[in-house]
């Protein structure tokens, strides 16, 4: 972990976060005073699941994993890329966190008060009301998850994990995965020899292509249909 500031200040930066967009001069002054910076390397713990929630997280540059640690594995609950403010349930609730942040890839984030964030969200309208469609459009995610892990089969979790990570993700085909296949099982409750044993037979179908940490999609239609029915 190391420390780099990469912007002289919150009004300055371009790589604000749709919510930071929303704030005024003197908000993002105020946002400014308590921030700081920090470089994550891959595999860097950013925060863990239990400790105190005092500071909100805006991931600048980079990629990382949100997941729950359990008594026997860890869950990934969604993969967080630029741009994203970071938060969860604890900053309304017990100020604790409830799911540990980890980078996958070098991460570069910014970290401020959630006092003065929530005093912020607290006075300014637009940004209580892009606050709960933020919670409440992760929500309604987490709860479509639920069905994923529940209701589909080996074939199914795995394409609709490729799906996403080329739509919302990578967005480019082939693919150059930065994420594992132990991520993969993570995100589809299921083993990693699972996971390797379904992408070699999707390779083997010609649906998907492997070489080394890419993976390009040959046959969208047939995925999408392996997403749908499986």
């Amino acid at each position: 972990m190391e420390n780099k500031c990469k912007v002289g200040s919150c009004v300055d930066c371009f790589d604000k976060s749709p919510l930071f967009k929303l704030m005024s001069t003197e908000e993002l002054q105020q946002i400014e005073e308590t921030r700081y910076e920090v470089v994550f390397k891959p595999n860097e713990i950013i925060y863990k699941q239990g400790t105190n929630a005092t500071q909100i997280v805006t991931i600048t540059e980079g990629l990382a994993k949100a997941y729950i640690e359990g008594p026997e594995k860890d869950f990934i609950i969604d993969i967080f890329k630029s741009y994203t403010m970071i938060s969860g349930p604890g900053i309304y609730v017990d100020y604790k966190h409830h799911f540990s942040l980890k980078a996958i890839e070098k991460t570069q984030c910014c970290f401020f008060s959630m006092k003065v964030f929530k005093d912020i969200v607290d006075n300014n309208p637009k940004i209580s009301k892009m606050v709960i469609e933020i919670i409440s459009k992760r929500a309604i995610t987490y709860f479509d998850k639920f069905i994923f892990l529940t209701q589909k089969q080996v074939i199914g979790k795995i394409a609709g994990v490729l799906i996403y990570l080329n739509k919302n993700i990578y967005t480019t085909n082939p693919m150059n995965l930065t994420i594992t296949y132990q991520d993969i099982a993570e995100m589809t409750g299921m083993t990693k020899d699972t996971v390797v044993r379904v992408l070699k037979d999707l390779s083997h179908d010609k649906v998907i292509e492997i070489d080394n940490t890419f993976i390009k999609i040959l046959d969208f239609e047939k995925l999408n249909l392996f997403n749908e029915i499986g």
